[in-house]
C-alpha cells in the first residue's frame, strides 16, 4: 500500500483466523476476493487493499505471505515494492505442502496416547515449508502493516508481531520465525525459541490461538491507536470452520482430565475455551457503532474438524466446504471488491 497514511477516516482490516489445515478455507475464499478484485481491473494483491492484515497460527502464515515483498533477481539479497505471492499462490502451498507439515500417520490408541505426552509432529517439515515461504525476508520488508498473534511462554502474556510497532525500533524478526511461533499448536508441535536480529529480545511462543484464534479484536484495538483519524473500520474476517460441539451431559459428568483433553472426545476443554472466546470477540465487534465488521466462517463437520488431516479426501470436502461459503457470501464478496 506503499505510504501509510495514519490521518486517513476510513481503516480497512483483514483478519485471518487459524485451524491448522483448514486454513485451506480461508485460503480459497481470499483466492475469490482477489480474483473479482481482477475482473473489476483492480489490484488482485490484498496486500493493496487492506491497512492491516491479522493472522493466527495458519492465518499468520497467509497474513505474512500476502504482505511478503517480491526477491529482486537482479539484486541479490534485495527486494522489490511489490507483492512476491498472490492468493492462489498460497492455495496451491496448501494444496502441494500441508503433507510436508502434517505427514500421514496411522490412526490408534497408541497415536493418541504418544500425544499425550510429547509432541505429534517434528518441526523439520513445518520449518522447512516456512524458509521455503519467506526465506530471509523480515517484518520490517513487508508491504503492508500487519499483526501476528502468539503467546510467550516466559513472560505469559500473549505476543502481537507488528510492522509498524517495530519499525519505531531497532528490533526486527525474520517472518519465517513469527509464522512458526503463531502455528505452534501445543501437543502437535514445540515451542519456537525466537530471537530478535540484535539478538536482545527473545520470547518462547506457542500457539497463537492461546490468545485469540480469532484476532480481529486486537486488529482493531491496535488500528484505534495507529489511525487516530479513523472514524469507520472495515473488518472482514474469515474463519477455519466453525464446528457446533454438543457434549452429552450423561457422559461429561463422569469425564476425568484425559477425557476433557481429548481429541477422541473432540478436545471439550480446548473446544470450549476456544468457542467461547470467538463468539464473545464477534458479538463485541458487532455491537460497536464504528465497525463495518463481516465474518464468513462456514459450518463443518466432526469428520473435518481435525486441524492436521492433509489426507487428499480432508482436502477435497475443505474445498467444497470453502465454494460453498463463497456462494453464500457472493453479496459481500462482490460489495467488497467494488469497495475497497
Amino acid at each position: 500500500m506503499g505510504f501509510i497514511n495514519r490521518f486517513k477516516r476510513k481503516v480497512t482490516i483483514l483478519s485471518i483466523d487459524g485451524g491448522g489445515i483448514r486454513g485451506y478455507i480461508p485460503a480459497l475464499i481470499l483466492e475469490e476476493l482477489a480474483n473479482l478484485f481482477s475482473e473489476k481491473g483492480k489490484s488482485p494483491h490484498l496486500s493493496r487493499h487492506f491497512d492491516l492484515i491479522a493472522g493466527t497460527s495458519s492465518g499468520s502464515l497467509t497474513a505474512l505471505a500476502l504482505a511478503a515483498p517480491k526477491l529482486d533477481p537482479d539484486n541479490n539479497g534485495k527486494f522489490l515494492p511489490v507483492p512476491q505471492y498472490s492468493a492462489s499462490d498460497i492455495v496451491n502451498t496448501y494444496e502441494t505442502r500441508s503433507l510436508d507439515i502434517f505427514p500421514k500417520m496411522p490412526l490408534s490408541r497408541i497415536q493418541y496416547l504418544k500425544q499425550a505426552f510429547h509432541d505429534k509432529y517434528d518441526d523439520e517439515g513445518l520449518e522447512k515449508v516456512l524458509d521455503d515461504i519467506f526465506g530471509n525476508r523480515t517484518v520490517k520488508d513487508s508491504l503492508t502493516d500487519f499483526l501476528i498473534s502468539s503467546y510467550d511462554l516466559k513472560s505469559g502474556k500473549p505476543v502481537m508481531i507488528r510492522k509498524s510497532i517495530l519499525k519505531k525500533s531497532d528490533e526486527n524478526f525474520f517472518m519465517k520465525d513469527v509464522a512458526r511461533g503463531s502455528s505452534a499448536a501445543p501437543t502437535f508441535f514445540e515451542p519456537h525459541h525466537m530471537t530478535s536480529l540484535t539478538g536482545k529480545t527473545e520470547y518462547y511462543l506457542v500457539d497463537g490461538a492461546m490468545a485469540a484464534n480469532n484476532p480481529a479484536l486486537y486488529a482493531y484495538i491496535e488500528a484505534l491507536s495507529w489511525f487516530p483519524g479513523a472514524k469507520k473500520f472495515l473488518i472482514l474476517s474469515v474463519g477455519t470452520g466453525n464446528l457446533p460441539h454438543q457434549w452429552d451431559y450423561r457422559n461429561a459428568k463422569d469425564w476425568g482430565l484425559l477425557d476433557w483433553i481429548s481429541p477422541q472426545n473432540g478436545t471439550p476443554l480446548y473446544s470450549i475455551l476456544a468457542g467461547s472466546r470467538e463468539q464473545c470477540i464477534d458479538s463485541q465487534l458487532r455491537a460497536m457503532p464504528d465497525i463495518e465488521y463481516h465474518r464468513i466462517n462456514p459450518v463443518i463437520g466432526k469428520e473435518n474438524a481435525n486441524i492436521d488431516d492433509a489426507s487428499v479426501e480432508n482436502m477435497v470436502q475443505l474445498k467444497t466446504i470453502a465454494q460453498k461459503a463463497i456462494e453464500e457470501n457472493r453479496e459481500l464478496l462482490n460489495k467488497l471488491s467494488r469497495n475497497l
